[in-house]
C-alpha cells in the first residue's frame, strides 16, 4: 500500500514541480525561447502571415516576430505568476490543469489580437486565424515541454534512488539503536546530563540556547531542559528514530501514532501526550518517506 502511495506521490509531485518549480520554469522558458527563435529565423512560417502580409507594411518576418514576442511574453508572465501563487498557496492538480488551459486561451487571445491589430483591425477573418494560432502555439510548446519534463523526471529519479540507498543503509540493524536502549544527552562542553530509553523520548523542542526534551517518566510526560542546540542533537542522533521535522522540533518516529495534513502542512500526533508536532515544508519529504518505508502507518493521502 505504501509503495503504491510513494509511486503516486512521485508522479503527482513531478508534474507539480514541472509547472511550479523555479528551475523547471526557467528551463522550460529558455527552451521555448530557443525553439521560437529557431522557428522564426530558420523556419520562416507563413501560415500566420498569409492572413496579414497583404494588409500591412511589415514583412513576414516582422509579423511573425511580433506574434511570438507577444505570445512568449504572456506565457512567461503566466508561469512567473504561477510560481509566486504556488509559494503562498499550493496549487492542486485540478488547479494546475485549469491554470494551463486558461494560460493557453489567454496566449492565443493575445497573439490573435496582436495579429488582428497588425493587419488593420477588422480586415481579417478571425475564425481560421485562431485555429492556425492554436495549432502553431501548441506545436511550438510540445518539444520544450517534453524535454523539460524528461530532464526533471531523470533528475527526480536519480534523487529518489539516492534517497532509497540512504534509507536502506539506515535500515541496517548494525547502524540502528534499539528502542529499549538507553541514550545519553550531553550539554555543551561534553558533560553527560540526561539519560533515558530511546522509546521514552516523545519530542525535543528548541528554546533559545537550550532544548526541552519531552519524555515519558512513569505514566506521565515530563521535560528535561538541556543546555545544547538542536543542530548538535540532530547530529548526535542521525540514523535513529529521533528525527528533525521542523526548525524548532525533533520527534521520535517510534512514538508517532498519526500523521495528518493541516492546510498546506503536516502534523504529527504522538503517543501519551496531547502535543501535536508540526512538520515544516523542508522536512516533509524525508519524514513522509521514513514512514512509507519503515512503518505500516497510513500516510495522509491514504486516510479516509
Amino acid at each position: 500500500m505504501n509503495d503504491i502511495y510513494v509511486d503516486q506521490q512521485l508522479n503527482i509531485r513531478s508534474i507539480r514541480f514541472f509547472l511550479t518549480r523555479r528551475e523547471s520554469i526557467f528551463l522550460f522558458l529558455v527552451l521555448t525561447l530557443v525553439a521560437a527563435v529557431l522557428l522564426v529565423v530558420f523556419g520562416q512560417p507563413t501560415s500566420l502571415t498569409n492572413y496579414t502580409e497583404q494588409l500591412t507594411s511589415l514583412t513576414a518576418l516582422g509579423q511573425v516576430t511580433i506574434c511570438f514576442i507577444s505570445g512568449y511574453g504572456t506565457l512567461m508572465l503566466s508561469r512567473v505568476v504561477l510560481f509566486f501563487v504556488n509559494r503562498t498557496h499550493e496549487v492542486g492538480p485540478a488547479g494546475l490543469v485549469i491554470w494551463v488551459v486558461v494560460e493557453l486561451l489567454v496566449c492565443v487571445t493575445v497573439i490573435t489580437l496582436v495579429l488582428w491589430a497588425v493587419s488593420g483591425a477588422g480586415r481579417v477573418d478571425l475564425a481560421p486565424l485562431v485555429g492556425t494560432i492554436v495549432l502553431g502555439f501548441v506545436g511550438l510548446l510540445t518539444v520544450p515541454t517534453v524535454v523539460t519534463y524528461l530532464i526533471l523526471r531523470l533528475r527526480e529519479t536519480h534523487d529518489e534512488l539516492v534517497r532509497m540507498r540512504q534509507m536502506f543503509s539506515r535500515q541496517d540493524p548494525a547502524s540502528q539503536i534499539p528502542v529499549d536502549t538507553n541514550v545519553n544527552f550531553y550539554a555543551k562542553g561534553g558533560r553527560m546530563s540526561f539519560s533515558t530509553k530511546l522509546s521514552n523520548i516523545l519530542y525535543i523542542e528548541a528554546a533559545d540556547n537550550y532544548v526541552n526534551i519531552h519524555y515519558i517518566n512513569g505514566d506521565k510526560e515530563d521535560t528535561f531542559i538541556l543546555f545544547n542546540s538542536m543542530k548538535n542533537i540532530e547530529k548526535n542522533f542521525k540514523g535513529t528514530s529521533l528525527m528533525r521535522c521542523h526548525r524548532g522540533y525533533m520527534v521520535n518516529a517510534e512514538n508517532v501514532k498519526l500523521m495528518r495534513k493541516d492546510g498546506m502542512g503536516l502534523l504529527l500526533e504522538l503517543n501519551q501526550t496531547d502535543k501535536v508536532v508540526p512538520v515544516s515544508k523542508s522536512y516533509a519529504e524525508p519524514i513522509t518517506q521514513y514512514f512509507a518505508y519503515n512503518t505500516s502507518m497510513p500516510l495522509p493521502d491514504e486516510q479516509k
